[in-house]
């Protein structure tokens, strides 16, 4: 359990730095706007509820696809084909910008220890390869 709560804060410290960068505020705000528009569509025309409709649109985005609920009209199934390319898309783009944020922030901590620790023994420790 203490390794999970370490995971988690280190997922919201790569969010807090990831949230800096313009390209992920741009794809972040991009697919809470695809999924409030899909949630909107399904809600209207499949007649779903809106957890329904937005439980659907988040399943079909992460392509899980348990095919509890799935469009019937015509509408319904040409726009998830539509948004499934887009939502697929806008999540592997977000998942890659997080990737470098959390290898950032990781990296950045590795500097400021091995800086810290080197100002601890009174200089530049021995040479270590870069890596």
């Amino acid at each position: 359990m203490f390794g999970f709560g370490i995971m988690i804060a280190r997922l919201f410290s790569a969010v807090r730095g990831a949230w800096h960068e313009p390209a992920f505020r741009g794809t972040a705000l991009s697919l809470l706007l695809v999924w409030i528009g899909a949630t909107a569509f399904y809600a209207g025309q499949e007649d779903w509820g809106v957890l329904d409709s937005f439980y659907f649109a988040v399943c079909t985005g992460l392509t899980i696809g348990y095919g509890d609920l799935a469009p019937i009209t015509d509408a319904g199934k040409v726009f998830t084909v539509v948004y499934a390319l887009l939502a697929v898309g806008l999540f592997a783009a977000l998942v890659a910008q997080l990737a470098s944020a959390f290898i950032n922030t990781q990296s950045a901590r590795v500097r400021r220890y091995r800086a810290g620790r080197d100002r601890h023994r009174g200089g530049a420790g021995p040479e270590e390869p870069e890596g």
